[in-house]
């Protein structure tokens, strides 16, 4: 893990940014609120590699070029990332076989993201491609700063119960207990008689009638973990062999919910720790769900630098009950990330997407463009000279008196902290302090 990663000066502040989702008379607009905004660093290319790789190795990569050039001459940096989350529909329609098949043993059909098997080595083949090209053309940008592999690695692709997925597993066994033997005693198989006479025995835990032997849904939850790392490790290795010197990272989902990932042995192999962090509606102690997520992030990057890579300014759109965030609580919640050592807060996304399956997830710019009022408060109280800079009035209270260092403890300050609180400071910005017109069609109301 890098000790040096600065790749903006003081805290990173920004988002994922899909310009190939709107006009290009959309991208000036976009850099010049980014600007007012003082936004210091976008993610780029999460899920454009359809319009990158256009056909199987026909590539499109002007556009890409263009955006990248129009955010270094405004000052912006990027956070570039391998379009791997999302396959092309053309690769699924000559290779069905990197879909991911279910534990019903049903494969799944194209249209999703993540829809590709760990363990494929026609997907690693492809994947791996496009990060070779992407690495060549732009490892020596100077308005790339930090690249980023895939995206939630194991959100939508945590199993995989394919042959090739099974065969991998069985190598994984081998290698880990050496001999069948060994993995009958590991797993208690003389328990209703599950004895295995060889390793070509095993499958990956498809369904069955009843309960399945704990070791082996264990063991394949470890298993999945690894291959998902691997795929990792195979993206990041072709980005440095293209001559990538700057930090690689992916975005992990640290939180209370459980993770297929062992994120503790994939930690050493981030180059930074960054996180993606969302509240839950239905949980009505959410501040517990966040301060854990942000206080193992910190642990993971074991006290470097690490990244909020996601979060939401306001509702999201995947959960039962899409909540709007109270007001002050965008602040607070990319505030408890930071006093937690992050070194940046970044959301999902700039600008709300034109269409498409998260179209009405909520965005730091609505669809019509006008910033958002609740961000745009965010961005002033940060950037106002006059603000209490020690942070002794919190939400419009003074907070108790007492000892100086105690009260740090106690909002989770430490060094970066305090260092962030001696930013230079700049004026507000008008634009965003007149934003307050929403369109109709955007779900984020004020709370009465």
């Amino acid at each position: 893990m890098t000790t040096t990663w600065q790749p903006v000066p003081g805290l990173a502040f920004g988002g994922d940014y899909n310009p190939e989702q709107w006009p290009r008379e959309t991208w000036d607009d976009d850099v010049r609120l980014m600007r007012e905004a003082g936004v210091s660093i976008v993610t780029l290319g999460v899920f454009s590699w359809g319009l990158l790789e256009v056909a199987d190795d026909a590539w499109d990569l002007g556009w890409l070029d263009e955006v990248i050039d129009l955010l270094h001459a405004n000052g912006i940096a990027v956070d570039l990332a391998t379009p791997t989350a999302s396959p092309p529909i053309w690769l699924h329609h000559d290779h069905p076989e990197i879909l991911p098949v279910n534990r019903s043993g049903l494969r799944y059909h194209q249209g999703g993201r993540l829809q590709w098997c760990p363990s494929s080595p026609v997907f690693r083949d492809y994947a791996t491609r496009v990060a070779t090209v992407l690495g060549r053309r732009y490892a020596t940008h100077p308005a790339v700063r930090l690249w980023h592999v895939s995206n939630e690695l194991g959100g939508g692709n945590r199993h995989c119960y394919c042959e090739v997925s099974s065969e991998h597993f069985r190598r994984w066994l081998e290698q880990r207990y050496g001999t069948v033997a060994a993995l009958n005693d590991a797993w208690g198989t003389a328990f209703w008689g599950h004895r295995y006479a060889s390793f070509d025995q095993v499958i990956c835990p498809l369904d069955s009638e009843t309960t399945q032997n704990p070791g082996l849904l264990l063991d394949f939850d470890r298993f999945s973990s690894d291959a998902l790392l691997e795929h990792f490790l195979a993206e990041k290795t072709a980005l440095r062999e293209a001559g990538v010197t700057a930090p690689i990272t992916t975005n992990l989902m640290v939180g209370v919910r459980p993770s297929v990932a062992d994120y503790a042995s994939w930690a050493p192999h981030l180059d930074v720790i960054a996180n993606d962090h969302y509240t839950v509606a239905a949980d009505p102690r959410r501040e517990r769900d966040l301060g854990y997520a942000a206080d193992r992030s910190r642990g993971l990057a074991s006290g470097q630098p690490w990244l909020l890579m996601e979060h939401s300014t306001g509702a999201v759109n995947w959960q039962p009950r899409n909540r709007a965030k109270a007001p002050g609580e965008l602040v607070r919640n990319s505030l408890a990330h930071i006093a937690r050592g992050a070194d940046g807060a970044l959301f999902f996304q700039w600008r709300a997407s034109l269409a498409g399956a998260e179209q009405w997830h909520s965005a730091m710019v609505p669809h019509a463009g006008n910033p958002d009022p609740d961000l745009a408060r965010g961005v002033r109280a940060g950037r106002d000279p006059a603000a209490d800079r020690r942070g002794r009035r919190v939400g419009g209270r003074r907070r108790p008196g007492g000892d100086p260092r105690r009260r740090r403890v106690r909002m989770g300050m430490g060094p970066r902290a305090e260092a962030a609180e001696r930013l230079p400071a700049a004026q507000p910005c008008a634009r965003l302090e007149r934003g307050t017109h929403r369109p109709r069609h955007d779900q984020r109301r004020r709370a009465p």
